[in-house]
């Protein structure tokens, strides 16, 4: 029995869900807080953004299943956390984002003279799952509960939590409260039935051509062995999404690129299709013209989220369930019905129809011979040097689309991009997350130069951390991808030059090992002194802007898709 504070006791609360990293900026009105988290092992990542702080939580949550906590102050520092947030709503990310107050007597209203007074429970409620305030040290636990359990309700999001200053400071007896474990008071996710799972194997046994797509929820649930396992009992095609790059191995036998012919004649040609851990978006062209008419085909769906259900394509059978459950259950009872795996013959068609289309497509970047250097060709050098067991982020518009095609497979949980919201500048600072979590491994982020901008002061947050995450920019100096619309409308353009920034001296400035390259035979071996480094590393890349606007046609027809819809 002894006396704590407010802020103790949240603290226990955050550390009972597992909480070991809280970013964010200090104030005095989360000072009780701060003073505490060493004694329980937590450790603070001070930022230079508050947006940061949630992309930083986001890195460490999508590479570790980690959830961490971000600080907002009164005002301004609660306003900052807001783009951040939003992106991890977005991207189904659990985020405990803790915002201070003032005194209870100047806010709940505040009035026009209150300074830095803002209604910041109104401001979060529409970009979290749950939003409220901790009036009382005695609710601190009970309150906590509630908004874990609504993070954790369906796909997984932020919450917020307000806490008042004099709640912080306040102080109680500990024996007059009662913490509870998390699965004492909350479910595990849901479960599929034996029924579903039984009505599921029959669909995929008795189909003559089956194929899997797998999304980032099954990287999310932990799932990649159970959906490989599913795939090669049935040998079938196995497509990822974009979002869930890294979910199946690229150099799977069965894999094909969602983007690409082989895999629109495999789901035209199919008649079931299993999608897993995806709300088939509209980043996945979720369209007629490359899926199929859907009354051709039946289409298993399964997903944490209801919501999630049969959004783009009608369904034969929805599941709501953790992707790994469904995925063990299912490959028990295909087994149960003794399914039996394809010859193989339409995989190898769908791959070979893939190989010759990126050959064609992609042939002026095999003949490169410059002038500078083409994105693609760097990607190249990046995973020669880094290799598939590094953690790769990947920022910008154009540098995104090249990473995605040119960077090498990876591990699980190991691709990291924004896929929803679009959003730029998430890649340093959820590198920096990805590293807290996993300081054995190479953490490269590949970002162009207008994505870099954002946040790359957080670099100097890496050299103050001791992190050595390695960030390689994109430099042409320019918004290269809102050229070619401007170009073919106006014939000009308009807004898209940004100047040139030498990032190297920037890093350097920042604390970092800095290199240049402008020549494509220096590039490796700047990558290979950038992962020697004792430290945070960053590579200025001059890259070719002409090369970078050549993405193929097709693809680029496909990305407006995304926006537009179906074309031709």
């Amino acid at each position: 029995m002894s006396e704590i504070t407010g802020a103790e006791l949240l603290l226990r609360c955050l550390v009972g869900e597992g909480v070991r990293f809280v970013f964010g900026i200090p104030c005095p009105e989360v000072d009780p807080l701060l003073a505490k988290l060493e004694q329980y092992e937590v450790r603070f990542v001070p930022v230079r953004h508050e947006a940061a702080a949630v992309h930083m939580a986001e890195g460490l949550y999508k590479t570790t299943g980690q959830v961490a906590a971000v600080l907002g102050n009164p005002g301004p520092g609660s306003a900052n956390l807001i783009p951040g947030v939003i992106t991890a709503r977005h991207e189904g990310v659990p985020v405990v984002v803790i915002t201070a107050q003032h005194r209870l007597g100047i806010v709940y209203p505040s009035s026009p003279s209150t300074f830095q007074g803002q209604d910041q429970l109104e401001v979060f409620k529409p970009v979290v799952k749950w939003s409220g305030p901790i009036l009382s040290w005695e609710r601190i636990p009970e309150v906590m509960r509630i908004a874990f359990r609504e993070m954790w309700i369906g796909r997984p999001g932020p919450i917020h939590i307000e806490i008042p200053a004099p709640v912080m400071y306040a102080m109680g007896d500990d024996a007059k409260v009662r913490l509870l474990r998390p699965d004492e008071y909350r479910a595990a996710g849901p479960r599929p039935s034996e029924a579903q799972l039984e009505e599921a194997a029959r669909m995929l046994a008795g189909a003559k051509r089956p194929i899997v797509i797998s999304g980032a929820g099954v990287d999310r649930a932990g799932a990649n062995e159970a959906i490989l396992a599913v795939v090669e009992l049935l040998n079938c095609p196995v497509i990822g999404t974009i979002a869930g790059r890294s979910s199946v191995p690229l150099d799977h036998p069965n894999f094909l690129n969602g983007y690409g012919p082989g895999a629109d004649l495999a789901r035209r040609e199919s008649d079931v299709i299993l999608v897993v851990g995806s709300r088939m978006g509209n980043l996945d062209i979720p369209y007629d013209k490359y899926w199929g008419d859907p009354a051709n085909k039946k289409l298993i769906q399964v997903d944490i989220d209801q919501r999630n259900m049969g959004v783009t394509r009608p369904l034969a059978l929805g599941i709501v369930s953790d992707a790994k459950s469904a995925l063990e259950g299912l490959l028990r009872m295909l087994k149960t019905e003794r399914a039996r795996p394809k010859g193989g013959e339409d995989t190898q068609r769908y791959r070979e129809v893939a190989r010759k289309w990126w050959e064609e497509r992609f042939a002026p970047v095999a003949a490169w011979r410059g002038p500078g250097i083409h994105p693609a060709l760097a990607m190249q050098t990046i995973g020669k040097v880094f290799g598939s067991d590094s953690i790769y982020v990947a920022d910008g518009g154009n540098t995104s689309l090249w990473a995605a095609w040119f960077l090498p497979s990876t591990k699980p949980r190991s691709y990291l991009n924004i896929l929803e919201l679009g959003m730029l500048g998430t890649g340093i600072p959820s590198a920096i997350g990805a590293k807290l979590g996993n300081p054995a491994r190479e953490v490269v982020c590949v970002s162009g130069d207008g994505a870099a901008g954002f946040n790359f002061m957080e670099m100097q947050s890496a050299a103050r951390e001791g992190l050595k995450v390695r960030t390689v920019v994109f430099a042409e100096g320019s918004w290269t991808m809102e050229e070619p619309n401007e170009r073919m409308l106006y014939g000009r353009t308009f807004g898209t030059e940004m100047g040139t920034v030498r990032w190297d001296r920037v890093a350097e400035g920042l604390g970092c090992q800095a290199f240049y390259v402008d020549r494509m035979e220096d590039l490796e071996a700047a990558l290979k002194g950038a992962k020697g480094s004792d430290g945070p590393a960053v590579v200025c890349l001059k890259t070719n802007r002409d090369a970078n606007l050549a993405i193929p046609m097709e693809l680029g027809l496909r990305f407006a898709e995304v926006y537009q819809g179906p074309m031709g």
